[in-house]
């Protein structure tokens, strides 16, 4: 075996490991979300059961149109009846006291009307002549009692791109809602009602984005995640101090997996998420259960963190894949230049001894070697950051050894 076929066998390996381990990564990315995907479409489809109208007003439309539970036809539904109301209303969507049946502008149901309509696909700037972000920017926030509408706000505000002004106002209002714990400086969170599990998931999910440019608001997250923590039992996680028990329930657990996912925390969102499928029912597919029955709101919020997770994992997978095709790139494209260079370099050598390409040879099969064993390793492994991990070491460490065997025949 001369120098050439030497280079191009060893290059062969580092692409073709590279490309496998490239394959592992996407399969085991793939498997979790899918089986998130699943639960999710369950649960959305167990809600629509209970409300199936595709009304500006159904809280369960957006984890159905990330599952696949609607059709087009919903979708377009969806769109005419936010239109209806929005020209009804001189561009406001509104909301119905149930009991006085008194009607006030709703920021809620304006931030989750263009979230939703946003991930259908159409241009929130254009809903029957009126442009959400126009919208947004015209709410008097001074009328807003509930902090969960600032936060559904703020997502919305980043979702359709409304622009960083409404984002900063939104931002500093949600923000005077934050507090730090009495009891417990390293514990604070979003006090509306006192602080809870529950606050502080729905706080973080909006803020967390603006962490590395606003040192008040990591410090922020940081306590409220503590604080989330604190509230862990060995079934989930509790609500609150005030109403602390030894029992976690569906809905704070819910709202922990949205908090760890929004910062990006696998481990406890992991964790978090096995957690929330303890509350599955064992009766009704797609069901929450609320003390051992069947939930419509625990199932809501279940929806909602099944949600959050999924689009997590969907971009973690895209982002991985990726990156690590841009390696697989640079290591062939490497690999081809090293192999074109020596060639040309070998033009003015002698033909080597019959002892260098034995060693050139047990290089190989040394590198070849390595490179099944690391593939292995890499495919058997079902954690996101592992196998991410993992494929930089291999197309590493066999970038290395190639290199080492080159100076070696050399």
């Amino acid at each position: 075996m001369n120098k050439n076929q030497t280079i191009k066998k060893l290059t062969a390996c580092i692409c073709a490991a590279a490309v496998a381990a490239l394959s592992c990564v996407a399969v085991s990315f793939a498997a979790e979300k899918e089986d998130v995907l699943e639960e999710l479409s369950d649960t959305s489809l167990y809600l629509l059961e209970q409300n199936s109208s595709a009304d500006y007003t159904n809280d369960y439309v957006l984890g159905a149109v990330v599952s696949g539970a609607v059709d087009e036809s919903f979708c377009e539904s969806y769109k005419e009846s936010v239109e209806a109301a929005l020209l009804e209303n001189g561009g406001k969507l509104m909301y119905t006291d149930y009991y006085s049946g008194e009607q006030t502008e709703s920021l809620m149901y304006e931030a989750t009307a263009a979230i939703v309509l946003n991930k259908m696909g159409y241009d929130t700037s254009d809903i029957g002549g009126y442009n959400f972000a126009d919208i947004l920017s015209s709410y008097d926030l001074s009328l807003v009692s509930n902090p969960y509408y600032l936060c559904e706000a703020l997502k919305a505000a980043r979702a359709i791109s409304a622009g960083d002004e409404l984002e900063q106002k939104l931002l500093e209002a949600l923000m005077t809602y934050y507090t730090v714990d009495d009891s417990d400086s390293t514990l604070g969170g979003m006090n509306y009602w006192g602080i809870s599990t529950d606050n502080n998931g729905v706080f973080i999910e909006a803020v967390a984005p603006y962490m590395s440019e606003n040192e008040e608001v990591k410090e922020a997250v940081e306590k409220s995640l503590n604080f989330i923590l604190s509230m862990k039992r060995d079934d989930g996680y509790d609500s609150s101090v005030a109403y602390a028990s030894e029992y976690g329930n569906p809905d704070s657990t819910a709202l922990a997996l949205r908090a760890f996912v929004a910062c990006g925390d696998d481990e406890n969102a992991v964790d978090a998420y096995s957690l929330l499928l303890g509350f599955k029912s064992s009766q009704t597919t797609g069901a929450y259960l609320y003390y051992g029955s069947d939930n419509v709101y625990a199932t809501k919020d279940a929806q909602s963190a099944l949600l959050a997770y999924y689009e997590y994992l969907a971009s973690s997978s895209e982002e991985e894949t990726t990156e690590s095709t841009e390696t697989t790139e640079e290591a062939t494209e490497a690999g081809e230049t090293t192999t074109e260079a020596t060639t040309a370099d070998s033009d003015d050598e002698s033909e080597s001894t019959t002892a260098e390409d034995t060693e050139a040879e047990e290089t190989t099969t040394t590198t070849t070697s390595t490179t099944e064993s690391s593939t292995a390793s890499t495919s058997t492994d079902s954690n996101p950051d592992t196998g991410a991990a993992g494929i930089t070491a291999t197309v590493t460490m066999l970038a290395v050894a190639g290199v080492i065997a080159l100076k070696k025949r050399r």
